[in-house]
Order: structure tokens, then C-alpha cells, then sequence
């Protein structure tokens, strides 16, 4: 009995299959990747490379850029597997760059591979090169240890916290292009002194880029899209300048549409900060003046920012996706919305508080 048992478990053995993973020093690690507008063929792929070291050091990252062209995504992947010696690994990627060619054509059929392919995180962040892709990836910083790690500090607000940088995701930017009531943005990557310059956001309709927002109204959007506080509001006024830091901040808006004549959207914005710089003495004695001058320019520059949205036809905030989700009409709803957004009137009500003015009376 136990001798049958062991042929029975033998024979078994022989019928398994051996294991399909390969060992890591046989794989090379794509971190970045980057999709352009191709000379000869549709599409002119590249990708960044990771090549293991012992050593991280500033200024020292070792890594290997491969591109080809070809008609499809992964048509190029294919090609590029043959000026390799080890399996592309698309597991580790953390950040898509489209070429600003790219980013003028229908998206929906760029991005389609990106969520269909296995391995493929939907969690790495996107963005939009200024000119081309294949220049941002070839690109490594004097501060960089690893590969693509600039770019992945700069969207993951592990290092920098700019308030003039818009983070996008694989999976939002996805649904953006397909759901109603919001629209897609991306942030765009210039190249400046041999550096990384982000501080513009492209937003687009439903398929391509619509306009691109200068760095003022960037940070606004920004504000608008996260809330996050830390950022300074300049104020200029007669013969008052001064920088606010704010670290408090947060709104709320009201979508009325009581007259049908005329909808308005109501924002009601709260600041709190500190005078960190002024072209003249700032005394306790007139804080109040500095809060109104800051709340006339912090208004403005919202009416500025949301009309021009409203004008371009363009919603990254949400506000229709607002108006939907408050309505009971069904389809009905977008319909009206769609009527009611050119008519919309915005109206921004600001409150500045000042918790120090920086100055000794």
C-alpha cells in the first residue's frame, strides 16, 4: 500500500508544471514611460529603465532609455524586447508623460491600452509634456538618486508641496474622460536649465486639450481642486503690496438655480494666515484694511478663473457632477445642465483673516 501511494504521488509530480516567474536580476524595471506622436508610424513609445546599483547618489542615477515606433502601444513593447536582455517589468512604473502632439488627438483611444493592460498600475500619475515626452524622460536631474524618482517626489507631494502643482491619476484622469459633469486635466512638464519646471495645467474637453492655464490661475485651480492650504495670495492695491501665507483655507458653493433667467453659483471662501512680506510697514492698527484689500483681490481672481472656464465650455471642478447628484430628473438633468452652465453667473464672497500682520507696533 504505502509503495502504490508513492507511485501514485510520483507519478503526479511529473505532471507538474514548472514556475513562470523570473528572479528580479532578470527583469528590467520600467519606471516611467512615455508616448509620442511618431515620424513614420502612429505612435513613438519610450520607456525608462532602471538599472541596479549598489550605490545611490546624487546626480547618479543609472538608467537606459529605449524607443520605437510603431502602430500600436504594444507593438512597440514587442519591438523594444529585442534590444533587451531581460523582461520588461511594467509593474513598477509610476508615471505617464504624453507628448503635447499626442495630448491634441482623440485621448480616450491613447489611454485605452493603459487600462486594459495587465500590470499596468492605475495608480501611477499622468501628465502632459510640453513638447515631447521622450525629452522628459531622458532627462535626469543633478538631485536625483534614482530613476524617475524627480518626477515621482514632485506628483506624490513626498517632497515638494507646490501649490502650483495639479497631481493626476491613471484612474481619474480615466473616468474624467468618460463621465459626466467633470472634465480632464493634466499637469504639464516643461524643461528648464536642465530641470523640471511644473507649474501650468492643460484642461481638456472630452478628447483633447482645450486650453492651458497660466501659473496664477494654475494655483487657483489647484485651491479649488484640493483645499489644500500653505499657499501665498499676493495682494496689490494702490500703494499697498503685500504676501499673505495663507495655512487655513476652505470653501463651500452653492449651485441656485431659483431663476431660471439667471443661475448663479455662490462661493463662500474662508482664508486664514499671517503678512510675510510688505512694501510698507503693516501695523496691527489697520489689519483690517490689509483683510479687505486681500478679500477684493482673492475675489477677483476667482470671477477671473471661473468665468473663463464657463466661456471655454470646460468644468475640472465638478459642477456639474454637483448639479446631477442634487437632482432627482435622471438623464433629464445633464440636459438642463448643459443649458444652464453658459448662463451661470458666479458669485465669490471672501473672508480673510489675519493672524499676525509680521510687524512690532
Amino acid at each position: 500500500m504505502p509503495n502504490r501511494l508513492l507511485a501514485i504521488l510520483l507519478s503526479a509530480i511529473l505532471l507538474l508544471t514548472g514556475c513562470g516567474f523570473k528572479d528580479i536580476d532578470k527583469r528590467f524595471l520600467i519606471v516611467a514611460l512615455g508616448i509620442d506622436q511618431g515620424s513614420e508610424k502612429k505612435y513613438e513609445v519610450t520607456v525608462k529603465l532602471i538599472i541596479p546599483t549598489t550605490l545611490t547618489e546624487p546626480g547618479k542615477s543609472n538608467f537606459q532609455i529605449v524607443s520605437k515606433e510603431a502602430d500600436s502601444i504594444p507593438e512597440a513593447l514587442e519591438l523594444m524586447r529585442s534590444d533587451v536582455d531581460k523582461e520588461l517589468d511594467l509593474s513598477h512604473a509610476k508615471v505617464t508623460v504624453f507628448g503635447n502632439k499626442i495630448a491634441q488627438g482623440d485621448m480616450k483611444k491613447h489611454i485605452d491600452w493603459f487600462v486594459r493592460r495587465r500590470g499596468v498600475q492605475r495608480i501611477e500619475y499622468v501628465a502632459v509634456a510640453e513638447h515631447s515626452a521622450k525629452e522628459i524622460l531622458e532627462l535626469s536631474q543633478k538631485s536625483e538618486r534614482l530613476p524617475g524618482n524627480s518626477l515621482i517626489l514632485s506628483f506624490g507631494r513626498e517632497g515638494t508641496e507646490s501649490s502650483y502643482i495639479l497631481t493626476e491619476y491613471l484612474y481619474d484622469f480615466y473616468e474624467r474622460l468618460l463621465e459626466k459633469g467633470r472634465d480632464p486635466y493634466l499637469p504639464v512638464i516643461k524643461i528648464r536649465n536642465h530641470t523640471y519646471e511644473i507649474n501650468q495645467v492643460a484642461l481638456f474637453d472630452k478628447s483633447k486639450i482645450k486650453m492651458v492655464l497660466e501659473p496664477d490661475q494654475t494655483l487657483i485651480l489647484n485651491q479649488l481642486m484640493y483645499m489644500h492650504p500653505g499657499f501665498e495670495v499676493n495682494i496689490k492695491e494702490q500703494n499697498l503690496k503685500a504676501s499673505l501665507a495663507v495655512h487655513k483655507y476652505k470653501y463651500r458653493y452653492k449651485i441656485n438655480t431659483s431663476n431660471h433667467n439667471q443661475p448663479t453659483i455662490d462661493f463662500f471662501v474662508k482664508l486664514r494666515g499671517i503678512a510675510e512680506e510688505s512694501s510698507a510697514t503693516i501695523l496691527e492698527s489697520n489689519r483690517a484694511d490689509i483683510e479687505r484689500v486681500a478679500e477684493r483681490t482673492i475675489e477677483k481672481s476667482y470671477l477671473d478663473l471661473l468665468n473663463r472656464l464657463k466661456n471655454m465650455q470646460l468644468d475640472p471642478v465638478g459642477f456639474g457632477l454637483r448639479y446631477i447628484a442634487t437632482r432627482h430628473g435622471g438623464h433629464q438633468d445633464w440636459d438642463n445642465w448643459k443649458t444652464l452652465y453658459p448662463r451661470v453667473k458666479f458669485n465669490v464672497k471672501a473672508r480673510v483673516t489675519l493672524d499676525s500682520t509680521g510687524e512690532i507696533e
